[in-house]
């Protein structure tokens, strides 16, 4: 998958305001960087490849396919940040530069082989309770149990498919500066708005590893990068012959 596609998948996935929301067009083209046309062909390309829903005069929403393809390149980057700050030393606004790098990059054995490297340390465990409280006004890197789910039916079908009930081990991987959330529950991500996540509340254990919880509050280009906001990582015009859409280059 060309790293186009990716941006598009992943700036779907943390514009929409909520669950099966459409994202208009022209707000993911705002964000891109592109025009509102190339914005419209790419979205439909992606819809033939079963990865985006279009709806004329709405916008477009994740299938399926498309949010987990959006949610494995997250992570990725979450992975490069904390292995380049714990591991090599690095800054982590460097980190997110790199990351930002190398998310597009990264193959899944890599993906696999980082996971395996960064759970072996006992120093990125956490233990100790915590009065619950919402996942909105938790810190990245804290870990917990999800004791409720105040959601909307419709909401609470979408969480509950994500592994998001009541029980259920979680993780906060990052939070964004308008709220949002990026959870790990069941060894996959969702990424939550800030109304959504504010309904959910977690029994969280006690603050993990400084190095790690410093690279994720710093870790600027996660959640920016993907929104064509960074200044670190900025879409330009520089266009992609195979799949005829502007792209970022960093």
């Amino acid at each position: 998958m060309s790293e186009s596609v990716e941006m598009y998948l992943v700036m779907t996935a943390l514009l929409r305001e909520a669950p099966d929301q459409p994202v208009p067009l022209s707000s993911l083209a705002n964000k891109l960087g592109v025009s509102q046309v190339s914005a419209n062909e790419m979205c439909h390309r992606l819809e033939e490849r079963g990865l985006l829903a279009y709806q004329p005069y709405k916008g477009v929403t994740l299938t399926p396919d498309g949010e987990e393809w959006a949610q494995r390149i997250l992570s990725r980057r979450r992975l490069w940040v904390i292995f380049l700050v714990e591991n090599l030393g690095i800054d982590p606004e460097e980190a997110d530069t790199l990351a930002c790098q190398l998310e597009h990059i990264t193959s899944e054995r890599l993906v696999a082989a980082l996971k395996a490297f960064l759970e072996r340390d006992p120093e990125t465990h956490t233990s100790g309770n915590r009065m619950p409280q919402p996942l909105t006004v938790c810190t990245a890197g804290m870990r917990g149990t999800i004791v409720a789910v105040d959601a909307e039916p419709a909401a609470a079908a979408f969480l509950a498919r994500q592994g998001v009930v009541p029980g259920a081990d979680a993780g906060v991987l990052a939070v964004g500066a308008d709220g949002a959330v990026l959870l790990e529950v069941d060894g996959h991500q969702v990424t939550l708005a800030n109304a959504l996540a504010s309904r959910i509340t977690l029994s969280a254990g006690s603050a993990p590893h400084t190095a790690r919880h410093a690279a994720w509050r710093r870790c600027s280009a996660f959640w920016s990068c993907v929104r064509g906001e960074s200044p670190i990582c900025p879409i330009d015009s520089t266009v992609d012959a195979s799949e005829g859409v502007t792209t970022g280059r960093r």
